[in-house]
């Protein structure tokens, strides 16, 4: 530890300057804040700038329920309904089988493909979004808004949800027939 700075000099030049040193606490607590600072700041910007998105395909299953967008392929058969499928998902895509189609459209959800299509199961038009799995992303959900159910589910590497109306359950068990 200096008790004299040596280096410093004087107004004049010829006589250095005397200071005492800084207390060693000082300098640490400074530093300790520097670094809090720095880190406080650097995870309110992630969480800022990055918002969360949890069950994203969820939210836009519901949407895409609500608001159906311009069908790509109106009312086909099942086999074209499940070529469209290959062309838009790839091999493998897991599809209901044995229920009219409505609809197929291609979405883009979180910058990956994505498959919409629209069923009717009973009175009652469903809608059915599958997505092959890139990441890790929950096995189960639910959302329940206005009279309007989705559940979502891994099958494989498949993510799927199912979006139909809250007052009859029966259009899930048809959505998970292979």
């Amino acid at each position: 530890m200096k008790l004299v700075e040596t280096d410093a000099e004087g107004p004049s030049g010829d006589e250095p300057i005397v200071t005492p040193p800084r207390p060693e606490k000082r300098r640490v607590s400074i530093s300790l804040l520097f670094t809090l600072s720095v880190l406080i700041a650097t995870v309110v910007t992630i969480y800022t700038v990055f918002p969360a998105r949890h069950n994203e395909l969820l939210t836009a299953a519901m949407s895409a329920h609500r608001q159906a967008p311009p069908w790509e392929l109106p009312t086909p058969s099942e086999g074209e309904a499940r070529a469209w499928g290959v062309a838009v998902l790839g091999r493998g895509a897991p599809l209901p089988t044995a229920l009219p189609v409505l609809g197929a459209a291609s979405l883009d959800v979180l910058r990956r493909p994505t498959a919409l299509l629209r069923y009717r199961v009973g009175s009652h038009e469903v809608s059915y979004v599958v997505q092959r799995i890139h990441a890790l992303s929950p096995r189960a959900g639910e959302r329940v808004s206005d009279g309007v159910r989705a559940v979502q589910w891994r099958e494989g590497g498949w993510l799927i949800v199912g979006v139909g109306p809250e007052s009859d359950p029966a259009w899930l068990p048809a959505l998970r027939q292979r």
